[in-house]
């Protein structure tokens, strides 16, 4: 449900058409899921498979590292019941690019760059833009900066208070 397979379809595809984004890696976070054979054979097969990374399982203390260590942050989830790596990666600054379905938008709104995940050529063209543009990826870290306020513990703490009372 996260389109493993399909960010690295589209980032095969970056690659092949920008021979001056070749540095950039695709690094993939997270545990394995079940049915995930299809995702490890699609790196395997890939021309640039040594610039596909996975890290695995990532410690909660590790992840604030990774997120700053990052230039954007690809997340064109298929499902999502809320979307908190969206929110975590934009708490570090980092612009995002996510589906424009399920719950995403309503987290992420106008701090991020939304595509259709079902379409790598759409996830493969936000992806060259945002990497092309320094300026395009500030303002999107600003803004993400500014929708992370909305989401803070102590806010939502506040709001659950008041329906109480």
């Amino acid at each position: 449900r996260k389109n493993i397979e399909g960010i690295i379809k589209a980032y095969e595809e970056m690659r092949e058409k920008n021979n001056n984004l070749k540095d950039y890696k695709l690094v993939l976070a997270g545990g394995k899921g079940w049915k995930c054979e299809s995702i490890y054979e699609a790196q395997k097969k890939s021309k640039y498979k040594n610039d596909i990374i996975f890290l695995g399982y990532v410690d909660k203390e590790d992840k604030k590292y990774l997120y700053n260590l990052a230039t954007i942050f690809l997340y064109p989830s298929f499902y999502e019941g809320f979307g908190f790596p969206p929110l975590e990666a934009m708490a570090c600054g980092l612009p995002i690019i996510t589906s424009a379905s399920s719950s995403i938008p309503e987290v992420a709104g106008e701090a991020s760059l939304m595509v259709n995940p079902y379409n790598t050529s759409d996830i493969e063209k936000t992806m060259e833009i945002l990497l092309k543009d320094r300026k395009a990826r500030h303002e999107l870290s600003i803004k993400g900066l500014e929708v992370v306020k909305e989401f803070a513990w102590e806010k939502a703490a506040k709001k659950y208070l008041n329906l109480f009372n």
